[in-house]
């Protein structure tokens, strides 16, 4: 007889600004500090509600984990079509193999799982798995009560209805090619029948309950009591800052034939960086040419993101006058972002301290957001300083001009550029910002983990971020990117606006040579 679960809600109490993943994997970690054996940890919960991106997160924020995706076990489509089948179905997955493979994992033995091709409708390939020291299983049949007793951890994922059709909708459309009503007879089928009855029973036994909500962000509903009695300073805290350690990438901004903003490249891009890990974006950084940008413009890339990236969103509010920007303020605030940069007053270059000081603690008396200050001197001819950023409240500073100066002026500090990002991680720095992480995300979140959990490895890619900012640091940033991005967003524009110009072809062809050689 399973023993369901006694359920504490936290969903008032839990921090706000720390990512859930982070908390969940402390919650692991020490569970199973002294587990000799693989951990499995269950990640499951009806479609729609982020799993994946969540699984992918957890597993970044484990030592020595992977992600096993339970996707890949399907039957053949076509069977199914004869059976009247949808993926949440237990008939609909090969659960004897899932069984055998989850045994193996417990008893640390490598195995060959499937690759589901979702273009033949058949598991065609396999790859290895070697079973690491936590296991994250993703997938709504995860947590089916076939494999609960080889499962010692269970994450539960829900959201509301909405939610759960509005994700299916934009994948399964965007991704698949399916109708809109073929999309609808999957929800109502697979969502609210098949998981209702053989999946939902889950949230009885699950360890940890989180909540997808609307705008995709991960919450905390509710923890187990013995958990909850064991961890109840993480749950109770009221701090309310924004853990943005680790790497922001600067999303670039395409634009269309017409000169127009190329929403579907956007969130192409935006898609390309959270599947391969990204936790945080700036968007309308210098990266997105903000200074090429109109008002709207700006707010629809902030609107876009929200409503498709599902992570942390910084959002630099850059504009030529004091009203502008606290404008743009309000508009990160109203639209979701998670914390805003700004600049000192550019085109009066050479202010005072004086001056910049009263600027800046305007703007920082304006917002409830955290505030990085962005210095950047070889732009704005106005560079902060400790004696600036010891009367302007604060939450951090961005330096673009690589000086590590200011990192003991500021109660986070994050590196502006590639060439010092160990050096300013071993000084106490926060996170970084990494422009080529548009188009090499995988490379950088391999920092981020080295920086945490491997300072030996974290050297090696430092260097392997060096030899990269070799090949392309030859002209200016934006046109580089723009004319490598295709490699990895098929299609993107490589055009900049005015008053940049986009490389030449044969440049362009030089570079993606290059580029093509380090991937």
């Amino acid at each position: 007889m399973h023993k369901y679960k006694t359920h504490v809600e936290t969903k008032e109490r839990i921090q706000a600004g720390r990512p859930v993943e982070s908390l969940v994997a402390e919650l692991i970690q020490t569970v199973y500090r002294d587990h000799s054996k693989p951990v499995i940890i269950a990640v499951g919960g009806p479609g729609g509600t982020g799993k994946t991106t969540f699984s992918g997160k957890l597993a970044d924020h484990l030592e020595d984990a992977a992600v096993l995706n339970l996707d890949h076990y399907k039957t053949p489509r076509q069977d199914r079509v004869e059976s009247k089948l949808y993926g949440s179905h237990p008939d609909a997955n090969h659960m004897a193999l899932i069984h055998e493979h989850l045994a193996s994992i417990r008893s640390g033995k490598l195995f060959e799982s499937p690759v589901y091709n979702d273009t033949t409708g058949i598991a065609d390939t396999q790859q290895s798995y070697h079973p690491k020291r936590f296991n994250v299983l993703d997938g709504e049949i995860s947590v089916y009560r076939e494999f609960r007793d080889l499962i010692d951890f269970t994450i539960f994922i829900d959201s509301d209805w909405k939610t759960q059709l509005n994700t299916r909708l934009f994948r399964d459309i965007q991704d698949r090619g399916y109708s809109r009503e073929k999309v609808i007879q999957i929800f109502l089928q697979s969502n609210l029948k098949d998981f209702e009855q053989y999946g939902a029973e889950a949230k009885n036994w699950a360890d940890v309950h989180l909540y997808c909500e609307s705008d995709y962000r991960i919450t905390v509903e509710s923890v187990s009591k013995e958990l909850y009695e064991r961890f109840e300073n993480l749950f109770s805290t009221d701090l309310k800052t924004v853990d943005l350690s680790g790497l922001i990438v600067p999303i670039l901004t395409p634009f269309d034939d017409q000169g127009g903003i190329y929403r579907e490249k956007f969130i192409e891009h935006l898609e390309f960086l959270a599947h391969h890990g990204v936790h945080r974006i700036l968007v309308c950084g210098t990266t997105g040419e903000f200074f090429s940008l109109t008002s709207e413009e700006k707010r629809l890339l902030l609107r876009l993101t929200r409503s498709y990236f599902p992570g942390v969103i910084l959002y630099l509010a850059g504009a030529e006058s004091l009203v502008g920007t606290l404008e743009q303020i309000q508009w990160a605030e109203e639209d979701g972002a998670d914390a805003v940069l700004v600049l000192p007053h550019y085109y009066l270059s050479g202010l005072s301290a004086q001056n910049l000081a009263v600027y800046l603690t305007r703007i920082s008396e304006k917002t409830s957001l955290p505030l990085i200050l962005y210095n950047f001197p070889k732009y704005t001819g106005n560079s902060l300083t400790p004696e600036i950023l010891s009367q302007v409240t604060h939450f951090g500073v961005k330096d673009s001009s690589a000086n590590l100066d200011l990192l003991s002026h500021t109660p986070n500090y994050f590196m502006g550029g590639d060439s010092k990002i160990l050096e300013s991680h071993r000084l106490g720095g926060k996170g970084f910002f990494s422009a080529r992480a548009n188009v090499f995300p995988a490379l950088f979140m391999e920092m981020e983990k080295a920086l945490r959990f491997d300072p030996k490895e974290a050297k090696t890619i430092q260097q392997k971020i060096k030899t990269l900012s070799g090949k392309m640091g030859r002209g200016h940033e934006i046109p580089e990117l723009k004319a490598v991005m295709p490699l990895s967003v098929p299609g993107y524009p490589v055009s900049p606006r005015l008053p940049l110009l986009a490389v030449s072809d044969a440049d362009r062809e030089k570079l993606q040579t290059a580029v093509k050689a380090l991937k």
